[in-house]
């Protein structure tokens, strides 16, 4: 079946316009046709992007989900004049009778509703007398489409899934953990990083927290510091120095920067998932691992488990926290425990000082070690969107498109907007966006002094850091050059002034 992009290409300009303003879509940084069409596709095959889609086309036409489960068992598509007998037909309009009749403002038909919601798409197969009509949906709309029919996900997670919660509700997987790491990348090749025998200096840690996307002073966000030192030692970034500092490891980091953003994203997730060292039992806030005895739990195995149990929830699905996590219960309680022993286990409640033992404590532990991984590492890592409850206290989560590919199922990962360009101002600063490849933001790093991280990264140029840039082999006209190449614009008094302190580095 065709793709949501293949599918637009066909459309006259009106359409695209409709579509966009009927699905909330935005095609403002589209330069050219092709890019409104591939920034559109972008928007609307967005798991929540559908299933909101699907919801108001329904309260147009009460059929639309069983018009698109027919197609759906069908294999997600059907011949035309199968489908209009059962759920009507698309009448066929040029642009000027389209703009003069605004159809999707008078839909007479449920085809015509989904059609126009982008949901259906219509197109020819086959030649000669076998030629004929078909409607379809698109291939990278129909894995977030209910399937209540599908048994490919049905087995061992039977829980239902619930209406999509309103956009303002929903916090939606991003790449802050991913811009924190950048940042620990900038941090620790401008500025130190001390080590004492308890850890690192705690002048230095609140001096990195004040540039991450979070702050620190909670729990859980403690732990999300912990778990970004953690994944930078693991994957090798990370070396101590005979100064006592944390130093980078060159070519671990080079690597890693010089990777695609989903490559960058793929490569934290993995080295979270396996990890041997990292217990996200003994990092839940409000549980205390007690040394007393000699029970060890295995970390990678709870992962692994869990995991497979994520992979049968339906992706761009919404569900219940509370039902998912009764649905783990009722299908493999012990999924932490394979021995199914609830005796040994040395665990506190930092709450109560009280040790949690036995299976009645069941939702204390295993029920607080699910809702961690929920809100924390499965959220951080982009494998998790999430919904604030609109009353009570049950969150309310669904799979991401890229958590969805992570658990292997059969699931497009999502597009990336397309990268702004840096600012400098007048007043030597650098606006670098959100987004922004690391490699780019690093670059900066090495010859400005940051100031801070929100709305957007900023950092001023002045001596301190053209001297550490030019200290490793990084000129003012180098600097120049990669404002050039990556910034909207560089100010007179900007290239004048680099170009001063090019000549003084020419004369030493």
């Amino acid at each position: 079946m065709p793709t949501t992009s293949q599918m637009l290409l066909e459309y006259p300009d009106i359409l695209i316009h409709v579509l966009a303003e009927l699905r909330n879509a935005f095609l403002d940084a589209g330069d050219s046709r092709e890019k409104q069409v591939e920034l559109l596709a972008a928007q609307i095959t967005d798991p929540l992007s559908v299933q909101m889609a699907l919801e108001e086309a329904a309260d147009f036409a009460a059929d639309s989900r069983a018009a698109l489960e027919t197609m759906l068992k069908e294999g997600g598509e059907m011949a035309e004049a199968q489908f209009s007998r059962q759920f009507g037909g698309i009448r066929q309009m040029g642009p000027a009778k389209l703009v003069r009749e605004t159809p999707w403002l008078y839909p007479e038909s449920t085809a015509e509703v989904l059609f126009y919601y982008g949901l259906i798409g219509r197109s020819f197969k086959g030649a000669g007398q076998q030629a004929h009509t078909v409607i379809y949906i698109p291939s990278d709309v129909v894995p977030w489409l209910p399937h209540p029919q599908n048994p490919a996900l049905e087995g061992e997670m039977a829980v239902r899934t619930i209406k999509p919660p309103p956009v303002s509700r929903t916090l939606l997987a991003d790449d802050s953990f991913l811009e924190d790491a950048g940042t620990l990348l900038g941090f620790l090749h401008a500025e130190q990083l001390r080590l004492t025998p308890d850890g690192p200096q705690a002048e230095d840690v609140d001096r990195l927290v004040q540039r991450l996307q979070f702050g620190g002073g909670t729990p859980d966000l403690d732990v999300r510091l912990a778990l970004l030192l953690h994944l930078a030692n693991r994957l090798g970034w990370l070396r101590r120095g005979d100064d006592g500092c944390v130093h980078l490891t060159g070519n671990r980091v080079r690597q890693f920067l010089d990777r695609t953003r989903a490559e960058q994203r793929q490569t934290l997730w993995a080295a979270w998932r396996d990890s041997p060292d990292w217990n996200d039992l003994c990092r839940t806030p409000g549980l205390e691992c007690a040394e007393t005895g000699n029970w060890k739990n295995d970390p990678l195995q709870t992962r692994t488990t869990l995991l497979q149990l994520l992979s049968k929830l339906q992706p761009g699905a919404w569900y219940s926290q509370s039902e998912v996590i009764r649905a783990v219960r009722e299908t493999e309680p012990d999924f932490q425990r394979p021995t199914g022993n609830y005796e040994t286990w040395y665990i506190r409640s930092t709450t109560t000082q009280e040790f949690l033992r036995g299976f009645e404590q069941w939702d204390l532990v295993e029920g607080a070690l699910l809702r961690f991984l929920f809100r924390g590492p499965l959220h951080w890592l982009g494998a998790l969107d999430l919904a604030e409850p609109s009353g009570g206290d049950d969150m309310q989560l669904s799979l991401s498109q890229q958590g969805s590919a992570w658990l292997g199922q059969d699931s497009p990962l999502p597009y990336d907007a397309p990268r702004k360009r840096m600012q400098v101002g007048d007043d030597f600063t650098v606006i670098v966006p959100h987004g922004t490849p690391l490699s780019d933001r690093f670059r900066v790093d090495r010859f400005a002094t940051w100031q801070r991280s929100y709305p957007d990264f900023i950092y001023q140029i002045n001596q301190r850091g053209l001297k550490r840039a030019a200290d490793e082999g990084i000129g003012a006209d180098k600097v120049l050059e990669f404002l050039a190449q990556h910034a909207e614009a560089v100010p007179p008094k900007v290239s004048a002034a680099l170009g001063r302190f090019a000549a003084t580095e020419r004369v030493r």
